[in-house]
């Protein structure tokens, strides 16, 4: 389901439910003044005589519907409090009073905590990694607070209420202080996107009642926090330090470059296994074709003007809601199959949820960052495959792309069948962050492979997709003008880089979730020029992908 049908599906939703319950009065963020909130769960019918009594106990309480929990959130005259907590007991509704952390998302573990043998065992696996730096367990409030820390103040009635904030702890003795952005609500889970108060810096959580599983990622001053359930309740905040992930692509090795008589590793120069898959099979490559790319599937894209695909004005990130995108520019959906292998899904209690829908929804958040908002990746399927990590990535990435090789082969029957544009394999090889098959791929060559420990943290499955569509590496990286001389990522100076661009380029400096774009500024700074635009590249090339199934 398409981010933006989401976002209406979720407040239509919660303004029925709210004007139902709560008509009359306003919605309000946080506790107001003189009013005590509460959570009343196990409610009886909104039409009951029981409800409608619990509120004319209440007297001039106002509130909101919580979806997921199906609770309600009420906030109650001081005065009513303690007969309405008794009359509820009896009819076995449970009320819970909100204290100062009803907007903590999650609470340090108790001192003396116990931990089973397979937390532990997740807790070392987890700890092991290059990348990871310390690990802090966290606890999840009760559910139907952590929906309303998430959801409070969405009333259509109240636009201009102020904006709502949660706490997130990532250590101890460290909390940062969030403002939401954006806010999604599918069958089954939420989607929430905020910026750190102090820092700017993104915020990505998604949230499963049902399991109480909570996965996000927190990126504050230069570091990564992950955000990881361990099982049982138990989730642990992971503080990444990026410089110490793998390489973004493996290299070839420097003695099969000079066997092949190749100048640079095209691997990791260019991120695109072909070159190598061409160079060893004696394969003529493609005449150059930069000046008149296909583009036979995106004319009404490019009837638009590129300011206008950007929407139409210089953006900052930390922009709440963009302008709409042109009607021209339709919704676009790459549906993506996802394969893992054991290795790789044995760091999570669940892969699926715990990484795979993170990274795709850190994806479609560059997207919307980026002005391209209309183009969205969504999960076909995932399933784990029986494929034992051997090789080299580009072993990897051809053993999944190849048909009749005996490899993986199951991959191309789930793709047809669930319609997958395009194919990625995740695998625990800590050799290179990913590979895609090709650059700007045809149906055939649409795979690419992802290391687990990147795949979210550094925005890596969007980064061997955007190759896929057709996005190159920065130019101090990747000088190949082809297909299309403004395709590459961009860096500035050595504050910060743009999704496709590599750290070596700018002495390590942090990966920003923004495809490069001269009309998007990155504090006050334009992320683009002529010839680093690869927002134009994916509002150009996504329907050629999208196309494929």
């Amino acid at each position: 389901m398409l981010y933006a049908r989401l976002r209406n599906a979720a407040l239509s939703a919660l303004a029925i439910a709210i004007a139902a319950a709560f008509a009359g009065h306003d919605a309000i963020s946080g506790e107001p003044n003189n009013k005590v909130g509460i959570i009343l769960s196990h409610l009886p019918p909104a039409a009951s005589e029981e409800y409608r009594a619990l509120r004319e106990m209440a007297g001039k309480a106002d509130g909101q519907a919580l979806e997921m929990t199906k609770s309600e959130m009420w906030n109650v005259p001081p005065e009513r409090l303690e007969a309405l907590i008794a009359a509820a007991a009896r009819q076995g509704v449970t009320v819970t009073r909100l204290d100062a952390t009803w907007n903590h998302t999650l609470a340090p573990m108790q001192e003396g905590a116990e931990m089973s043998a397979e937390q532990k065992a997740m807790m070392r696996q987890t700890m092991r990694s290059k990348a990871a730096m310390d690990m802090s367990m966290m606890a999840l409030p009760e559910a139907s607070v952590l929906e309303y820390a998430l959801t409070n103040g969405m009333h259509p009635g109240n636009p201009n209420a102020p904006a709502a904030y949660l706490v997130i702890p990532l250590t101890g003795d460290l909390k940062v202080t969030a403002r939401r952005t954006g806010l999604a609500m599918t069958a089954n889970h939420y989607i929430w996107h905020g910026r750190i108060e102090e820092s700017d810096d993104p915020v990505t959580l998604l949230w499963w009642p049902s399991s109480g599983r909570l996965t996000g990622s927190v990126t504050y001053k230069g570091h990564m926090y992950s955000l990881k359930s361990i099982g049982g309740g138990m989730h642990g905040v992971i503080k990444m330090q990026p410089n110490e992930l793998p390489p973004e692509h493996a290299p070839m090795g420097q003695k099969m470059q000079e066997k092949m008589h190749m100048e640079k590793d095209p691997l990791v120069h260019n991120g695109d296994a072909s070159m190598l898959r061409r160079a060893k099979e004696g394969e003529r490559e493609p005449a150059p074709n930069s000046d008149k790319p296909d583009r036979s599937h995106t004319k009404d894209l490019e009837d638009a003007p590129l300011d206008d695909r950007a929407e139409g004005e210089k953006l900052a990130l930390a922009i709440e809601q963009p302008k709409p995108l042109p009607p021209h520019a339709r919704d676009i959906t790459i549906s993506v199959l996802v394969a893992y292998t054991k290795a790789a899904a044995s760091h999570y209690s669940d892969i699926e949820t715990d990484l795979i829908e993170l990274a795709i929804e850190d994806a479609n958040q560059s997207f919307r960052s980026s002005g391209v908002g209309n183009v969205h990746i969504e999960l076909a399927h995932a399933y784990e495959t029986d494929y034992a990590e051997s090789g080299s990535h580009f072993d990897h990435v051809f053993r999944f792309a190849d048909k009749g090789d005996g490899t993986m082969e199951e991959a191309h029957a789930l793709r047809d069948q669930y319609q997958a544009d395009v194919a990625v394999l995740i695998v625990h090889d800590p050799q290179g962050c990913g590979l895609a098959a090709q650059v700007l791929a045809p149906a055939d060559r649409a795979f690419a492979v992802v290391h687990h420990e990147c795949a979210a943290t550094a925005y890596s499955l969007a980064h061997e997709i955007g190759h896929l569509i057709g996005a190159r590496h920065d130019l101090a990286l990747d000088d190949d003008i082809r297909p299309f001389p403004f395709g590459h990522g961009y860096v500035a100076g050595k504050k910060w880089r743009t999704m496709m661009s590599y750290k070596e380029s700018c002495d390590g400096c942090p990966r920003v979730p923004v495809w490069s774009n001269p009309a998007i500024r990155i504090h006050g700074e334009p992320a683009g020029d002529e010839k680093a635009d690869n927002a134009r590249v994916i509002a150009e090339q996504a329907a050629r992908v999208a196309a494929f199934r």
